[in-house]
């Protein structure tokens, strides 16, 4: 009985959550070394699923490096790379293009499955310009074609975006942190969360829950945010400085990560507030 009423617990505080959260846009970010675990993969579209049928708009951006280096290795084609972007070129670009359908098509089958509608969202989505040759193509996004996700959530689907965008009908590729950021900012989202492989950011070797975007760059000024983690506390702080009221980072390879992280009070990742 007692292990009964504790899970009824559970239920009635994670309806104080839903209340708040019902209608509301949240954008999730999910690829990369997160997606390597499938039992962790399964968990995050399981979260995913329960939060659409909670009544909360989840748009989902997935990303794909790990796939696409495997795939580049095959091809032999040596990965590049400038300022953390990847160098595209034409053959690179080609495999990138089917690496990501390839997970979108995934992911739609994933949350189908789990009795949610969703629909590949990427086609004529972001309008790009490529303004650095020496990355081949990769587009800096210009513009985000918000008609096509709204009507895609209003529908009652959960839209998934690859990270390709179009320059002139030239396909680009984007960082996929960029693309979950900027669109959460161009639909004024309650939440932007980044599926990593790590619980968070740490500072002096302890983990940190709650992080302001002041603080935020001065650690990354005094190099106590390091490597990997930088340029996704960056994503969070430009969304949170536009239009974004929270931005989290959690570790997928925690059952329920995401669940965890916007049903309970503490949480189980960073967030970045103003």
């Amino acid at each position: 009985m007692e292990e009964i009423q504790k899970k009824a617990g559970i239920l009635a505080e994670v309806l104080q959550y839903v209340k708040t959260f019902r209608g509301k846009i949240v954008v999730v970010k999910f690829g990369g070394n997160a997606m390597v675990n499938d039992d962790c993969t399964k968990s995050i579209f399981t979260d995913i699923s329960i939060l659409k049928i909670m009544g909360l708009n989840v748009i989902l951006v997935h990303g794909g490096g790990p796939e696409l280096d495997r795939e580049m290795i095959k091809a032999n084609i040596p990965k590049k790379v400038i300022n953390g972007l990847r160098v595209t070129d034409k053959k690179t670009l080609e495999i990138a293009k089917r690496v990501f359908r390839k997970i979108n098509e995934v992911c739609v089958h994933h949350l189908k499955e789990n009795g949610v509608k969703a629909k590949d969202c990427t086609e004529s989505l972001i309008a790009t310009k490529i303004t650095d040759r020496k990355l081949g193509y990769v587009g800096d996004i210009v513009g985000i074609n918000r008609p096509i996700l709204l009507k895609a959530v209003r529908s009652g689907y959960i839209p998934v975006v690859s990270p390709l965008g179009k320059e002139k009908g030239i396909v680009t590729n984007i960082n996929a942190d960029t693309v979950a950021t900027r669109i959460a900012q161009e639909l004024k989202a309650e939440k932007l969360t980044i599926i990593t492989n790590v619980r968070g950011v740490r500072i002096d070797g302890k983990f940190v829950s709650h992080l302001s975007t002041g603080n935020a760059k001065r650690y990354i000024e005094s190099g106590e945010i390091t490597s990997g983690m930088i340029p996704k506390v960056l994503a969070c702080v430009d969304a949170v400085n536009h239009n974004v009221r929270k931005a989290h980072l959690i570790n997928g390879d925690i059952k329920h990560a995401l669940l965890l992280e916007i049903f309970t009070e503490k949480g189980i990742g960073t967030e970045i507030v103003k």
